[in-house]
């Protein structure tokens, strides 16, 4: 049982076809009230004030040490702002004998630019960045940092609303169990100083997530390289990448006639040609088109035809069962590789998951998340569940799922393993922003301690995957009585 602590606020073989269309009846009703009572939106908590004054004294960080890595940020005063790219110096601390330190010579030390990123949480006082490793003449660069493959493009990522600060990090290493693409990981601590002189704990910036941000590439998203020149198909039909997010972004998008935004990610809206951006949002309209016709479960001519079947019913489960209330809404990356068809991955932007929201049911353990997804949305799942084929796949899925990387088991053996790397650096942390005890923004259970907080998101695990066996289950006994 998962005992919650609020804040106020705040498959088998299908045996017939009767069967499966009872399964989506019962697993995946659609009840209006339920619709509308999770639609409920609660305004999310301010910081408080003093959050963003730093409570660290200006002492020496020269003898500093740790068991994660350590990055370095050296701005030289340059103001960051996430408009314009600021010229900094880097230096990265890899972990020898299981120790990083200040004092011993950087694994890689360079120059890079850097910028803050994030929609709502760029309001946070612990910021997050782009980060580009350039060489002197500030050309971009690739280079393998912390023994990740080689690239220019990175983030550090700043788990401040997450206070077990491994949600991203989880949900990517489930995605990776599951044989999709994920952004790769680190846990480090970080220092941004003003000055190029000794490091002062005044810089100590907290424990972070260094991770791939998502491009193409063979060791990231691995979709062909679109030209300029690809004007016609085959060639013309591949690689893209997309991004639905908040309508408010300034970026150059397209709409679709039941859905959007879509932000170009690759190529980018300045390189995009006219003709590509006319057949990519051709494209996605003639999926609509077919998801939405009369004739959508025709394997050639329905759905099956423009959607990546398996690829979505991964991203949906991964969705449902972290319960992420961003899931197919914002931050939500789509891949069209030449001659292939539409997949829902990458993964992005978990920090509102595993329980860490109070709005849409994020907080409880029960209940489907689909039922908050708007028409303008990822919300391809209403449809598709009225073709029996699709919910003997999507049910089938889950069941294999559930033998290995959806067993609660091992899903907490990667949170105690997270949990022990972090054990040291989160006391440092948690100095540097005393938000423990406090609700952030949309906190459904606020903990004490950072135990408290591992402890809570294994059990809320635990009951959520409980809660979805039950479901398939009854669907499985509903078409046995059949």
């Amino acid at each position: 049982m998962v005992v919650m602590k609020r804040r106020p606020s705040g498959f088998g073989i299908a045996i017939t076809l009767l069967g499966l269309v009872i399964f989506a009846k019962l697993v995946f009703h659609d009840s209006s009230h339920d619709f509308r009572r999770q639609q409920m939106f609660r305004q999310p908590m301010p910081v408080p004030s003093g959050l963003f004054r730093n409570p660290l004294r200006d002492e020496s960080a020269t003898n500093f040490t740790s068991n994660l890595p350590i990055v370095v940020i050296q701005t030289s005063g340059r103001p960051m702002s996430k408009q314009a790219q600021a010229v900094v110096r880097a230096e990265f601390f890899d972990a020898v004998d299981g120790r990083a330190a200040l004092a011993a010579k950087p694994a890689y030390a360079g120059l890079g630019t850097i910028h803050l990123r994030g929609s709502t949480t760029l309001n946070l006082p612990k910021r997050s960045y782009t980060f580009h490793t350039v060489d002197r003449q500030t050309n971009q660069t690739k280079v393998a940092l912390l023994g990740l493959p080689p690239g220019e493009d990175w983030v550090f990522y700043a788990p401040f609303e997450d206070k077990s600060l491994m949600r991203d990090a989880l949900a990517f290493d489930l995605a990776r169990a599951m044989g999709r693409y994920a952004p790769r990981t680190r846990f480090v601590e970080l220092f941004v100083t003003a000055s190029a002189g000794p490091v002062s704990m005044r810089d100590y910036a907290g424990v972070y997530v260094l991770m791939e941000k998502i491009k193409r590439g063979k060791d990231r998203v691995n979709v062909a390289k679109l030209e300029a020149q690809d004007q016609s198909e085959p060639q013309i039909t591949g690689g893209y990448i997309v991004k639905r997010d908040h309508a408010d972004h300034v970026e150059s998008r397209f709409n679709t006639r039941r859905g959007g935004p879509y932000f170009f990610v690759y190529p980018k809206a300045q390189e995009i040609t006219p003709q590509q951006r006319a057949w990519l949002a051709g494209y996605f309209n003639a999926f609509e088109t077919a998801l939405y016709g009369n004739n959508f479960k025709d394997p050639l001519a329905g759905y099956a035809a423009y959607l990546d079947v398996d690829s979505f019913i991964d991203a949906h489960w991964l969705i449902e069962a972290s319960k992420n209330v961003d899931g197919f809404r914002y931050s939500s990356f789509l891949t069209k590789d030449r001659g292939g068809k539409i997949k829902t991955e990458p993964p992005w932007d978990w920090n509102r998951s595993f329980g860490n929201a109070n709005y849409y049911g994020g907080g409880e353990p029960q209940g489907w998340y689909w039922h908050n997804l708007r028409p303008n949305e990822i919300s391809w799942y209403l449809r598709l569940r009225e073709d029996p084929e699709f919910v003997k796949r999507c049910r089938a899925r889950w069941l294999e799922l559930r033998k290995d990387v959806f067993d609660p088991k091992n899903i907490k053996a990667r949170i105690d393993e997270m949990a022990a790397r972090l054990q040291e650096a989160q006391q440092r942390n948690f100095r540097r922003w005393p938000i423990l005890g406090e609700q952030i923004t949309c906190n459904y259970y606020v903990g004490e301690s950072f135990e408290d907080e591992v402890r809570w998101l294994k059990q809320w695990i635990q009951a959520r995957i409980a809660w979805i066996d039950k479901q398939v289950g009854r669907s499985a006994a509903a078409e046995e009585n059949e």
